[in-house]
């Protein structure tokens, strides 16, 4: 009962999808009553991890431990699924089918939160199907659509065929090591075959990250999506792809030669492949998505570093990253995937467009958002490993993304459309109010970092 208890944000989230999946049978009907349902315990399971907190405690036979980054992910997960939910019972009423959303994304937070505190290969491998599989039905929500059909199809074949290879990895190291818990793997003694399935092994999570050469479906898949799909599934499984690769390569590091490098070596891949790519991009959603995988780049970084200090920054980079990626696409689902539809948006919307500008310089790493302390974290644990030159490589395409991201500022303020244009006109305050948590959030990330990791038992680099 012990174990179920430390749980309990799971259990909440799952008995919230499951009620907003029957919500149509409820008293109160409505097609938003579902998404305020899920809103409602999303965040009442983000407070619950926050009140329970880490623990050394291991449950089901050292398979799950929540300790602190656990808790970090745990919350920016479900907080993070909160804002979006209540900027769908927001939009519900334009989305169509909110209540199949609603569930989807509830039960992918779900399997992310779990994922999250995996401390053995078989959870960690049932976790990350959990978070992704609702994530396939989410990129293929408009069954009308033909390019959202194959985006879809390409996600689902690519992401099934990364896993097999992930699996027999897992298989490998089992063999080698004759236990599947974290702490139980040991490849030492067995040379290239220990690098070959360790590298078997984070392929899957390359993969679901969208880390470049593994990045080809994300483009495709997420301009044939939905942009409010596109909102949840490049954003908050994330959080928890990032835990479960800090957890794989603090193991792993360690004992096998050459994995720091080719996390580096995919690193450098990622932050020249996303970058240069999305310059030419007229579609938001092929930028951001291109953008995403800049971003991983970053990330598996600070993970080459190998250092306790490089994990925490990654983790941290990952949430400060998932706010404003998230607010930036729900903007965009309100007025339209193109560039030129975000034209003249100060003009109708000035709250959104500078909400925009925020979430966007965030990106790119401005001071005193939170796009810049991670960043600087970030950094700053490669530095201490003496990786110079691809800290250098960082910091030159950090600059370069400004390019990209001021095209979209370019035409929010100075584009020109016709005050009367709206893609959504069922829009109501419960958006906005989603989109005003988001922008908090990436401020005040920004400003108490270091007050907040410390609070949370976290000794900052």
């Amino acid at each position: 009962m012990r174990s179920y208890m430390l749980m309990t944000p799971e259990l909440v989230m799952l008995a919230t999808a499951l009620l907003a999946m029957f919500a149509d049978v409820l008293p109160v009907r409505g097609r938003r009553v579902a998404a305020w349902i899920g809103a409602a315990g999303a965040a009442a399971a983000a407070i619950i991890a926050l009140i329970v907190g880490p623990g050394a405690v291991t449950l089901f036979g050292g398979m799950l431990r929540f300790d602190s980054i656990a808790v970090l992910a745990r919350v920016a997960t479900a907080g993070l699924t909160a804002a979006y939910l209540l900027w769908l019972a927001g939009n519900g009423a334009s989305i169509g089918r909110a209540r199949e959303a609603t569930a989807l994304a509830l039960l992918a937070a779900m399997g992310g939160m779990l994922m999250s505190g995996a401390r053995d290969l078989v959870v960690l491998f049932l976790t990350m199907e959990a978070a992704t599989m609702p994530a396939y039905v989410l990129i293929g929500f408009d069954r009308g659509d033909e390019r959202g059909m194959e985006g879809a199809l390409k996600y689902f074949l690519l992401s099934m065929v990364s896993s097999l290879v992930m699996l027999y990895g897992m298989a490998f190291l089992y063999g080698m090591s004759g236990t599947t818990v974290f702490d139980g793997l040991r490849v030492t003694t067995f040379g290239a075959l220990g690098l070959i399935a360790a590298v078997l092994t984070i392929v899957g999570l390359f993969t679901k990250l969208s880390a470049a050469p593994f990045h080809y479906w994300s483009p495709d898949a997420y301009a044939g999506a939905p942009a409010f799909s596109v909102a949840f599934v490049s954003s908050v499984p994330k959080i928890a792809g990032v835990v479960a690769l800090v957890r794989i390569v603090g193991v792993l590091g360690p004992q096998v030669r050459g994995l720091a490098g080719i996390l580096l070596a995919v690193a450098v891949i990622s932050m020249v492949i996303g970058n240069l790519a999305a310059f030419p991009q007229k579609d938001v959603r092929r930028l951001m998505a291109y953008s995403g995988v800049a971003h991983v780049g970053y990330i598996l970084l600070a993970l080459a570093a190998g250092t306790p200090a490089g994990s925490l920054a990654a983790v941290l980079y990952a949430v400060a990253y998932a706010v404003p990626s998230m607010a930036v696409m729900l903007i965009v689902a309100e007025e339209g995937p193109a560039l030129d539809d975000l034209d003249g948006l100060l003009s109708r919307r000035p709250f959104a467009a500078w909400a925009m500008l925020v979430f966007l310089i965030s990106l790119v790493g401005v001071p005193p958002l939170a796009g810049f302390f991670g960043k600087l974290y970030m950094f700053s644990a490669a530095l201490a490993a003496d990786l110079v030159w691809p800290v250098v490589l960082a910091l030159v395409f950090s600059a370069v993304s400004a390019g990209f991201y001021f095209g979209i500022v370019r035409a929010v303020f100075f584009g020109q459309r016709p005050r009367a244009v709206r893609v959504h006109g069922s829009r109501n305050r419960a958006a906005d109010v989603a989109i005003a948590i988001c922008l908090l959030a990436t401020v005040l990330i920004g400003l108490l970092a270091g007050p907040l990791l410390s609070a949370m038992g976290f000794a900052l680099p």
